[in-house]
């Protein structure tokens, strides 16, 4: 076979909240890294969406950060990158739900071009920290497995990867005021994703205006006035997300549950028997309240945009490396960012590191 999957962490518990750290002790070239995360809700009440569970990824070598992201800043790159939200989103009681990860390291499984090679390193780790208790519906227990997936007897010659960390974060003012964001120039920047959240709000009114220049404003490759141009464009490109949902109804009450789409969602609840259930306003922010009319077990087929609060800046044809934003060619790159509503944003890089 060309290719393997191989067992980085055997499936073990994680109900006690920790950080784990696993010695990536492979020498094969991995093209992607797959983290599995099973916990048992012990309830029915949805807590948070599911991907709240796992708070930081980290790819470490040493004291050098080889990528950096939380569960959620994974699944929105997932997504961007072509690939479907797994399996469903479970909030029964007594039920497991499996949250699945990917960290890509090339543009595509087995890209021969871009590829993590653990050779290059001198310790690489995973460190992976989590909270079953953070998601779901109060889960009373978990599980943790690594997989990889490696080249076997093809062999290729990666010429670098894609490192995807959370480079820069800021809590934005009541007031709209402007933050200036110096990019780093050491790696070339293939995307860069801006995540905000706030419940009860339009992503488009939590950021009015987005600039990228370079040499102190010598060149603007991107000049917005509004953020509801990047997220139309956005829309446009990638289309909306989708999850489904399962829960319960033990009692004719009023359930919250929480969404990846964050903008324009639409939530399509189906119960199973003859009992309607319905929802009770517009979603925004990543949430929804559903009302059903008895006791009753529902599926809900939730779509919408801008997943996990993350919007998409693609600095070039995102198939072709040399096309990307050269960084390592010019001086000063700045980000400004025009921000209200005392929110937290995140600049989250994608960069291509090279050998």
């Amino acid at each position: 076979m060309n290719y393997r999957k191989a067992t980085l962490y055997k499936e073990t518990d994680a109900t006690t909240a920790k950080t784990e750290t696993i010695d990536i002790d492979i020498l094969d070239i991995i093209s992607r890294i797959q983290i599995q995360f099973h916990s048992t809700n012990d309830g029915h009440i949805p807590t948070a969406h599911h991907a709240a569970q796992i708070s930081k990824v980290e790819l470490v070598d040493g004291s050098d950060v080889l990528g950096s992201l939380s569960a959620k800043e994974i699944e929105a790159l997932m997504f961007f990158n072509g690939k479907k939200t797994p399996y469903e989103r479970e909030f029964r009681n007594g039920v497991e739900n499996y949250l699945v990860l990917d960290l890509d390291f090339g543009r595509k499984l087995w890209d021969p071009l871009l590829a993590f090679d653990p050779k290059r390193y001198k310790n690489p780790q995973l460190k992976i920290t989590h909270n079953k208790a953070s998601g779901g519906s109060a889960p009373n227990a978990a599980t943790l497995q690594v997989m990889a997936d490696v080249f076997d007897e093809k062999v290729p010659t990666p010429m670098g990867y894609l490192m995807s960390k959370e480079f820069y974060s800021f809590t934005s003012a009541a007031s709209a005021a402007n933050e200036y964001v110096d990019l780093p120039n050491d790696y070339p920047i293939r995307r860069i994703l801006l995540q905000t959240s706030k419940a009860g709000s339009w992503w488009e009114n939590l950021l009015s205006e987005i600039e990228l220049d370079e040499e102190t404003g010598k060149r603007r490759p991107i000049e917005l006035t509004t953020a509801g141009e990047l997220v139309q464009l956005a829309n446009t490109k990638y289309g909306p997300a989708s999850e489904l949902y399962v829960g319960t109804f033990p009692a004719v009450a009023q359930q919250t549950i929480f969404l990846m789409a964050t903008d324009s969602a639409f939530v399509f609840p189906s119960p199973i028997g003859a009992t309607d259930v319905y929802t009770d306003a517009e979603s925004t922010g990543g949430q929804q309240t559903l009302t059903p009319e008895a006791v009753t077990v529902y599926r809900a087929l939730c779509m919408g945009f801008v997943p996990h609060g993350v919007v998409p800046l693609d600095l070039g044809d995102l198939d072709d490396p040399t096309d990307w934003f050269d960084v390592t060619k010019k001086g000063k790159v700045r980000l400004r960012l025009k921000a209200s509503g005392s929110v937290t944003f995140n600049v989250i890089l994608e960069q291509l590191r090279k050998y």
